[in-house]
Parts: structure tokens; sequence; C-alpha cells
């Protein structure tokens, strides 16, 4: 399938035949049969989404892309024996982490494991790229290592991830924003529009907001809670979701008060205009 719309105009597979031979045979010999259930392979337009029955047995993904990692136990013994013997999966557990490899070098999304329910196990690989950002990273990242990868995944798809996971992200300048609100940092940015994402998603200091409701203040001598509101709102991140956004235009002005900047003119909120306090020339 060849990449015309991106910088990486090269003929890859939608999907490649080991890493589906793989889950699907991982689907067959770790499935609970005592369940009655069966196994189910759904397309979607940029994925495949492979389940079958029964709990994950190593009760996480990160373990398993640890490369000194080996299951417990095979919930299907002989089944498990003669899979191996005819050479249909591995002893060793190393065949989930080849299939995040294999997505890795193409540039694609990692495999998602849905583990939530303990009669399922719900595997999706993906088909096409999420965050164009993301394939620029990997493509000019060679020397990264899986686990952050995968923490790099779990922010393209919006999942939250621990602060120590961030704290790593940030000390290789992988990633930008808040703990709750990350995005893949600036360097990744190489085309116009994601420049301009880039930017919308980048905060500016207080200071830079501040500023802009003292200038207004100097120049119109009072604002309404309305006013402030629309003078602030539209220039904060994307990132910010819209309850976050009304509470920064609070703990701005605030902020400002608690300084001695600005006040308000009546103790009704519902009428009071915020005021810039004048200094005497001779302080």
């Amino acid at each position: 399938m060849p990449n015309q719309m991106t910088l990486f105009p090269m003929e890859t597979k939608q999907y490649d035949t080991w890493v589906l031979r793989e889950l699907l045979n991982n689907c067959i010999a770790h499935s609970d049969y005592s369940l009655g259930g069966r196994i189910y392979i759904n397309e979607f337009e940029d994925k495949l989404v492979l389940t079958n029955p029964g709990n994950f047995i190593p009760g996480s993904i990160e373990p398993i892309l640890n490369p000194g990692y080996t299951s417990p136990f095979y919930r299907n013994q002989l089944l498990a024996e003669a899979m191996v013997m005819f050479k249909m999966i591995d002893t060793e557990t190393t065949g989930i982490r080849r299939v995040f490899h294999i997505q890795w070098e193409k540039f694609f999304p990692l495999p998602d494991y849905d583990i939530t329910s303990k009669e399922k196990v719900e595997v999706s690989i993906y088909g096409k790229e999420i965050n164009e950002q993301f394939t620029y990273l990997l493509h000019d990242n060679e020397n990264l290592d899986l686990a952050t990868v995968f923490l790099l995944d779990q922010v393209q798809k919006g999942r939250p991830i621990s602060k120590e996971a961030v704290a790593h992200l940030r000390k290789h300048k992988l990633v930008e924003g808040r703990v709750n609100n990350l995005y893949l940092a600036a360097p990744l940015a190489k085309t116009e529009e994601d420049k301009v994402q880039y930017i919308k998603n980048k905060a500016f200091d207080n200071k830079y907001y501040q500023d802009m409701i003292v200038n207004y203040l100097r120049e119109f001598g009072k604002a309404n809670r309305a006013a402030m509101r629309e003078l602030l709102i539209d220039k904060f991140p994307d990132t910010l979701t819209p309850s976050q956004k009304e509470r920064k235009v609070l703990t701005l002005l605030t902020a400002l008060k608690r300084k001695g900047i600005i006040d308000t003119d009546s103790d009704n909120r519902k009428i009071s205009n915020w005021i810039l306090i004048q200094k005497k020339e001779d302080e």
C-alpha cells in the first residue's frame, strides 16, 4: 500500500502476514475453551481486531515487552506443545514482542491489548498511521527502545501514562504539555499543519496572559467577567478542556488581584468589573 500522502511514499503491506498469523495462533493457543466462546476477527477501516475467550495470563502487556519475560504457564498445555512442535508458536514469549517490533519498523501504531474483561482478550492491529508526527519521530530517532516507543504510542492515542514515564519522555525532549494533556514535542512538527497545531497546543507562560489583561484594562479602563473570558479563552492551548480554560481565566485574574495590580469595583460579582489599580507616581 503506497503512502503517497506522506513524506514516506514507500510500498508497504497494510498488515504483515507473519503478524496476523502470530496473533491468530495466539488466540487459538491461549483461548479458554471452557467458556464456550469463539475466536473472532473483525476488520475496520484502520485496523483488525482479534478476540478470543479467556483472561490475559500475564495480567498486562508491559511485562511481555521486556526481553527477559517468560510466560508462567500455558492455559492449554497439550495444544500449546503441539503448536510449538509444528512451529506455529514460540516457547519463549518472543512472538508478541516481534509483533510490536514489526509495527514499529513500519512506523505504524503499536498493537492495543484490551484486557479489561476477565472473559476475553481483544487485540487491535493497526493498518495505517494515527498521528503523522509519531511516524516522523520513529523515522528520525532510530535509537529508541521498545519501552519508549510504547509510551509515545500511548501519548499519540491520548492515553494517560505515569509521572515517571512523562519525566522519561521529557528528559529526551519527546513530549510537551501537562501530565494529563501531553502532545508530541516540537521537533516532530514537520509539515505546516503540524507547526500550526504545535503552536495551538503550546501554552504561553502566565506572564503573557497577565500582560494581556493589564494592557486591556489600561486601554479600556474596565472589563466584566465575560470580556475577560472572551479576551483569553481562544489564546489558551487546545490541549486544555473547556472547563480547564474557564478555571485558568479565574486563576490569572485572582493572581493579579493578590499582587495588588487589579481589583473589582464592586463586591457584587454579577455587576462588578475588573479595574486596574492606579499607583501614585511618587511611589
